[in-house]
């Protein structure tokens, strides 16, 4: 791979030859552009927000937040019912996962292999009982960003972060279209 520069790599581009397979900046030119997309996909989501405006958040974050206590205070109704073909979904899925991962077991020390089963069984049953955990985690972070998301476009300051996002999305563009 070839380490190009900046002004070299822009001007393979107007060639219409590919950049790809060649470093800038010692990164090869696929992490440019994914990182350009990521960019411009989290500036282009701030973009979205803002002109969804603070009422708008507002409201979506307390339909949120009614939503997530709704399920939550039935959780307990639904656990015999929901949770029980979702457990079992989840325990054939994680052991055929886990029983998938070859794990060189050498010959000559006895009672190893028992050991690794243990560890295989361990791992299924702990990740049974952190999935729903997770996923509960997940949607209580989520429920309390969109709660504090209206505020952060109220602020006396919200404008820097609207030029953020704009020189953001333009970059972020601008590296993705270089690494095409």
């Amino acid at each position: 791979m070839a380490d190009i520069g900046y002004f070299e790599a822009w001007q393979m581009w107007l060639d219409g030859r590919s950049t790809l397979g060649n470093d800038m900046f010692g990164l090869p030119m696929i992490w440019w552009g994914r990182a350009g997309k990521i960019a411009a996909f989290v500036s282009g989501m701030t973009i979205l927000l803002d002109i969804a405006g603070p009422e708008r958040l507002t409201s979506f974050a307390g339909r949120l937040h009614a939503l997530v206590q709704a399920l939550w205070s039935h959780a307990l109704i639904y656990s015999f019912s929901v949770a029980s073909f979702v457990m079992a979904f989840s325990w054939v899925a994680i052991w055929d996962l886990v029983w998938s991962i070859d794990i060189p077991v050498p010959v000559a020390v006895s009672g190893l292999d028992v050991f690794v089963g243990l560890l295989r069984i361990v791992a299924i049953v702990a990740l049974c009982f952190l999935l729903p955990l997770a996923i509960a985690g997940t949607v209580l972070v989520i429920d309390k960003v969109c709660a504090k998301l209206p505020t952060i476009f109220t602020h006396p300051r919200a404008v820097h972060i609207r030029i953020v996002a704009a020189a953001l999305l333009i970059v972020g563009f601008h590296f993705d279209l270089l690494a095409s």
